[in-house]
């Protein structure tokens, strides 16, 4: 790990960015990088500040700038940039099933092979959504998630909020009994968090957000006009660009939202030593949408469009515990390789 960034140096690297100077800028972090800073995130970050602002390019001429990212990251980025360009997925498709590449890379690429597919501009016409809904297992949540929860309500009228206990109502209401006594077993909130979600979206529709975030300040214009259609926004300022599930927008029925709670549903049956994010979280959200390519209607920002207008994390003391999936199944020793080898192996490899 390299030295950070400095402010006269994140400076520079916008202003190169903003006259379009790539070839500047490639000599820039060439010299940065042999001062022993750490330049290696600054082309993705920049790639996703372009998808944000809709900038005129030609995402090829920012190539010579996946040299310097990391591992099998100058491949995926060049497959990206050129697939990005040319306004299709084969690059990406050929690198998810390149045998010889690593399987981490091999999911990126199929994180980014899905955003493309279904990449979307903000929405600016179609039907209001509807309303707001948020979860947390306990009845008192922590302060910083109470505050949260405030700022949320403040945000829309129409809002509801959720715990353990009329989430289980709400799903033997709509879905019966066994169902309700299935999300009783699940053994973490986070994974009863997404499996809740998409129960309740399935049925009603809605806009959900995670209880850890606040609204940023275009939430209001998306709640006019995304009720047709289901919106997420995928990770476009880091490598591994999956589709997250933080943000969640769909109408009542949508055929993506039920069969993604179908899939969900028999994984949580199905373990085989997979951590949540494989399970119900956004590896499973991103493994359904590029198995099921171009099939159903979904709109995917950017992460820069998400985090800047509608929806901003906060860290909160929680997550330094075992509420926290990830030191949850940190502590149970659990990685990323059963999940991977999972998603991976229904994909055709070429030598």
């Amino acid at each position: 790990m390299g030295k950070a960034l400095q402010f006269n140096h994140r400076m520079r690297i916008s202003l190169l960015q903003a006259k379009g100077r790539f070839e500047r800028l490639d000599s820039y972090l060439g010299k940065l990088a042999d001062k022993g800073f750490d330049v290696a995130g600054v082309p993705f970050r920049l790639l996703d500040d372009l998808l944000r602002t809709r900038a005129e390019v030609d995402f090829t001429a920012l190539i010579p700038l996946a040299r310097h990212t990391l591992g099998g990251q100058p491949a995926l980025l060049t497959a990206v940039l050129q697939d990005l360009q040319a306004g299709e997925i084969d690059h990406l498709k050929r690198l998810v099933e390149e045998g010889s590449a690593h399987t981490m890379t091999r999911f990126e690429a199929m994180g980014w092979a899905t955003y493309l597919t279904h990449r979307a501009d903000f929405p600016e016409t179609g039907p209001a959504a509807g309303d707001v809904f948020q979860f947390w297992d306990a009845a008192t949540p922590p302060p910083e998630v109470q505050d949260g929860k405030a700022q949320w309500q403040r945000t829309t009228q129409r809002y509801v909020w959720y715990d353990d206990r009329t989430v289980h109502d709400y799903i033997a209401d709509g879905f019966g009994q066994d169902a309700a006594r299935a999300y009783d077993a699940l053994w973490h909130p986070a994974l009863k968090s997404d499996v809740f979600r998409l129960y309740r979206l399935a049925q009603d529709g809605g806009v959900y957000s995670d209880a850890d975030s606040h609204p940023q300040h275009r939430v209001s214009d998306i709640l006019k006009h995304a009720g047709g259609r289901v919106w997420a926004a995928s990770m476009t300022h880091v490598p591994n660009c999956v589709a997250i599930n933080g943000f969640l927008a769909a109408p009542p029925r949508h055929p993506l939202i039920e069969a993604l709670l179908d899939q969900v549903l028999r994984n949580t049956r199905d373990v085989k030593s997979r951590g949540i994010f494989w399970l119900s979280g956004p590896g499973a959200f991103t493994a359904f949408l590029y198995r099921h390519q171009g099939k159903y209607d979904v709109g995917l920002l950017p992460q820069g469009v998400l985090k800047a207008d509608l929806f901003r994390q906060f860290d909160a003391s929680y997550k330094h515990t075992q509420q926290n999936w990830r030191v949850f199944e940190h502590q149970q020793g659990q990685d990323n390789a059963a999940g991977l080898q999972e998603v991976l192996k229904h994909v055709e490899v070429q030598p």
